[in-house]
């Protein structure tokens, strides 16, 4: 096993104790089918609530705090002509208002959304978004969402389609997770109908996973600047060739992430993929300290994973004090442990080997490791 093998190894593992739990990514899908169920029945129009970001792309991750909550963002598509923006969001809030679960659950009205905050042992909250279908709906997916300025109060519609962004995500990552898919269905005894897109992970959202919780720790205590997920996941994809190994992935996006940063009319701009009109760096213009913050980002990204030393020297102690570091002490732990009851396991399995370099692998390259036994056993 190679160093950049290693590597992938623990970034996937991390990632892994990272990821939402089965039960937590089920209950959160239940909460809002019921959310939208809710809606529909007292709107008296169809309702079509949907996830989108981190939630929908599957790269959502476990906050730092293990008292922070999952933030879970939801499209409200009311099918509702409305002229006024003010008028759809209190439609929506009337709604949930006037229910008796829902109502003690409502945070504040917020800039675009309205937040159901859900019991402390679901530890999660959903953002739910208010939008109706743009005039080109049925040619890009655009929807027209509220959006209520902090100082005037005014309500204004913006555009988005969340729809068409994660329909082209997808298609960037097609071909790697048609394979997974198959390698699980093979390895569970399902049929590929039956497997759960959350149950399988490409590399391109192992990779963001780590690029995310990577940033959350070193912005711990700069959240305001702390670059935002739908840049990271933009340029990110765009650099994705279908690598399957998550350092490599990492280490080109450190290397190329500047060429997917044009310029437009002299400000800097990184492009909604699906809409060519809009900036996701929009606010570098506004608080420059963002865009100087992007740059701090990727610079330390090469520093603590890119040209680690540590993470490559062979010494164990070195490298795990570097991962925790790097992403938290409880994680990495955790992601060690993980991976020593898998080595344990393939190990007494007779699935351990070693090669010429004395480096343990598990692809059957060099020495079979046998499994220990007691004397005389």
């Amino acid at each position: 096993m190679n160093d950049n093998t290693r590597i992938d190894m623990i970034l996937r593992q991390i990632a892994k104790e990272l990821d939402i739990t089965d039960e937590k990514y089920e209950n959160a899908v239940a909460s809002y089918n019921a959310v939208g169920t809710y809606l529909s029945n007292n709107i008296n129009v169809q309702v079509d609530i949907f996830p989108q970001g981190s939630f929908r792309l599957g790269t959502v991750i476990k906050p730092l705090s293990d008292e922070d909550d999952y933030d879970i963002d939801l499209v409200c598509k009311v099918n509702k002509y409305f002229s006024n923006p003010k008028d759809l969001k209190n439609e929506v809030g009337q709604a949930l208002k006037s229910s008796d679960r829902y109502s003690k659950m409502l945070q504040e009205e917020g800039k675009r959304c309205w937040t159901l905050k859900y019991a402390d042992e679901a530890q999660y909250h959903m953002d739910i978004l208010p939008a109706i279908e743009d005039i080109t709906y049925d040619k890009d997916k655009k929807l027209k969402i509220t959006n209520k300025d902090e100082i005037s109060n005014i309500y204004t519609f913006t555009t988005t389609n969340p729809e068409a962004y994660f329909e082209w995500f997808n298609e960037k990552q097609k071909e790697e997770k048609r394979r997974l898919v198959e390698s699980f269905a093979v390895q569970n005894n399902k049929n590929i109908e039956e497997v759960p897109d959350y149950k399988v992970k490409t590399t391109l959202q192992v990779a963001l996973q780590i690029l995310k919780r990577y940033r959350d720790k070193k912005f711990e205590n700069n959240l305001e600047n702390k670059p935002i997920s739908i840049i990271l996941t933009t340029i990110m994809a765009q650099i994705y060739t279908g690598e399957n190994n998550v350092y490599e992935l990492i280490k080109k996006f450190s290397n190329n992430y500047y060429k997917y940063i044009k310029i437009k009319d002299g400000i800097e701009w990184v492009e909604n993929p699906v809409n060519s009109e809009e900036n996701f760096a929009d606010k570098w213009q506004i608080h420059p300290e963002r865009k100087e913050a992007f740059k701090f980002f990727v610079s330390e990204l090469k520093n603590d994973i890119v040209n680690n030393t540590f993470i490559t020297s062979g010494d164990l102690f070195e490298e795990s004090k570097s991962y925790k570091e790097i992403f938290g002490t409880k994680i990495v732990e955790k992601a060690y442990a993980s991976i020593g009851k898998q080595a344990k396991t393939l190990r007494e399995n007779g699935n351990m080997y070693i090669d010429k370099d004395a480096t343990i692998n598990f692809e059957q390259q060099g020495t079979n490791v046998k499994e220990h036994k007691f004397f005389g056993q």
